[in-house]
């Protein structure tokens, strides 16, 4: 299975729609998506910046997308303690995930999967159960496409298919290979792309994209929300390893990949980065 995330074009905030800036970003990452092939379904963020960069190419490729409630922006907010060690911060309202580095960095619960959620800033906005809401969103959908979670945190796969990077070919690993597969180290084929049957399309935004991420891939969404960064219009893809049939675990296989704008001479947006990106 293969997931592609794609963040609405440089937005209007306050009309909930694209910039000049942002329909010439959506021009660009249409003819990209236009030479996608064998896409299964998109989604969208029924957010109007969502629907405006998606919907160009759905017109040009004859598709509609389904609209989720739970992959709206997660933009949820707290407020800091009254006695907050930082005066000027006291009692004031922030973005969950807009966090100065003091604060981010002051709590080493923001940087455990688990208990994130139990920090005294998320209790603030009841972030536990808008979190769980997306969790079950994501994971409900994945079930209609036969990949189910488990309690371990990865997804068991209910048809799995023949994969000849790492189904066994020999009855021991003392036979060659990782975990008995007969393979050499890591030099896998190609095949595994030949039979790929499910490829989902989002369109969404980053504060929802990196929760999503989190908790497919077992991370904080506080690392994410903190330490990455994703351009409007930019393109980040999950695919499943699944080395062992029936048991599927999701992996970033590129993250923010703006190859649409730099080909296309449009400058990378800043939107939502507090400091200015590099251009090529």
């Amino acid at each position: 299975m293969r997931l592609i995330f794609i963040r609405h074009g440089d937005p209007d905030y306050q009309k909930d729609n694209l910039t000049e800036k942002g329909k010439r970003e959506v021009a660009l990452l249409t003819e990209r998506i236009c030479k996608w092939q064998n896409i299964t379904a998109f989604y969208t963020s029924p957010m109007g910046r969502a629907k405006a960069t998606g919907a160009p190419a759905l017109e040009k490729t004859g598709r509609t997308a389904t609209v989720l409630p739970w992959l709206q922006e997660f933009h949820y907010k707290t407020k800091y303690p009254k006695n907050f060690f930082l005066k000027n911060l006291r009692n004031q309202e922030t973005m969950c995930w807009d966090f100065l580095p003091e604060v981010y960095y002051d709590d080493k619960k923001y940087f455990d999967k688990d208990k994130w959620v139990y920090s005294r800033m998320m209790k603030g906005g009841n972030i536990k159960k808008h979190f769980s809401e997306v969790c079950s969103g994501i994971d409900s959908l994945l079930e209609q496409y036969g990949y189910c979670r488990n309690k371990k945190g990865f997804y068991d796969v209910k048809n799995p298919k023949h994969n000849p990077n790492f189904e066994p070919k020999y009855s021991g690993a003392e036979k060659g290979g990782i975990g008995g597969t007969g393979n050499e180290k890591y030099q896998l084929v190609s095949e595994k792309n030949l039979d790929e049957d499910c490829t989902l399309v989002f369109f969404c935004h980053l504060g929802i994209m990196f929760t999503v991420i989190a908790h497919l891939t077992g991370l904080s969404p506080m690392q994410l929300w903190q330490s990455f960064y994703v351009a409007p219009t930019s393109v980040t893809i999950l695919n499943t390893e699944e080395r062992i049939k029936g048991q599927a675990a999701f992996r970033v296989e590129r993250m923010g990949d703006t190859n649409h704008l730099t080909n296309g001479g449009e400058p990378i947006s800043s939107s939502g980065y507090f400091t200015d990106v590099f251009h090529e």
